[in-house]
């Protein structure tokens, strides 16, 4: 099902909700969103990553994975050699 038919259809159910309902889909909607900006990690240089800006980085380093862009670990220690 399509972005556009899932509005429409959840936007019928809400429109028939009893108050339960609404509170029960206000606390979910919330929450969700509150979950997106909870800080789980730091960048490098020390400002705080939410966990949206976590799972964008975790979505970036596989598709690099995949299209091979990356290095061993042979190759990273000899940057510290240098």
């Amino acid at each position: 099902m399509q972005t556009l038919e899932l509005k429409k259809e959840i936007k019928t159910y809400i429109e028939k909700a009893d108050s339960h309902l609404l509170e029960l889909v206000k606390n979910f909607i919330e929450s969700y969103y509150k979950d997106d900006k909870t800080i789980v990690a730091y960048h490098p240089n020390g400002s705080p990553m939410t966990k949206f800006e976590y799972k964008k980085a975790l979505d970036l380093a596989e598709v690099q994975i995949q299209n091979g862009d990356f290095i061993s670990v042979e190759e990273f220690e000899q940057f510290d050699d240098e």
